[in-house]
């Protein structure tokens, strides 16, 4: 599994980042400044992997009502072909988030940089950095905040490029 190295990286990364970017935002109230907490579960649809399912986890702070940086981690499996030809992925994100000012459902697009790190394929030949693009919707509930998105993502290999469509749904507490 020499793709853990490199997934562990990216997540130390993608972490550091927006902490970063979180002490430097535009807050003028320190109280202001907190970090949002989702998870979630989706499916994975790759051009190199095929069909998944996984769990994802994300930090976030707001900058303002409209701004906000996030981290992610996601873990996909890929087993359409069985337990024997059974991939895995971890994608770490790194994401602006832009909401729209709205009643309700809150609606947002978030793009950033990420990492595709795939234990399929041989030597590698799927993993890449990724740029992604997506759009969500998020829905308050009693205590937490309902989310969902759909986030393609470009992976871009050594030789080539894929793509990867995720559809995503969680809780945000």
């Amino acid at each position: 599994m020499r793709f853990l190295r490199p997934a562990l990286r990216a997540l130390v990364t993608t972490f550091l980042l927006t902490i970063s970017l979180s002490l430097v935002s535009t807050c003028t109230n320190a109280q202001d400044r907190r970090f949002i907490f989702g998870l979630g579960i989706g499916t994975v649809a790759s051009t190199d992997d095929g069909l998944g399912v996984g769990f994802r986890g994300r930090i976030s702070t707001p900058v303002n009502a409209d701004l906000s940086f996030a981290a992610d981690l996601g873990v996909s499996a890929f087993f359409t072909g069985g337990r024997e030809d059974a991939s895995y992925v971890f994608d770490p994100q790194f994401s602006a988030i832009v909401t729209l000012p709205g009643e309700g459902t809150a609606v947002y697009f978030l793009a950033g940089i990420g990492a595709y790190l795939s234990s399929g394929g041989i030597d590698g030949e799927y993993n890449g950095p990724t740029l992604h693009f997506g759009i969500g919707g998020a829905r308050p509930l009693n205590d937490a905040i309902l989310f969902y998105e759909l986030d393609p993502a470009l992976v871009i290999k050594k030789n080539s490029i894929a793509l990867a469509f995720p559809l995503r749904v969680g809780i945000i507490i």
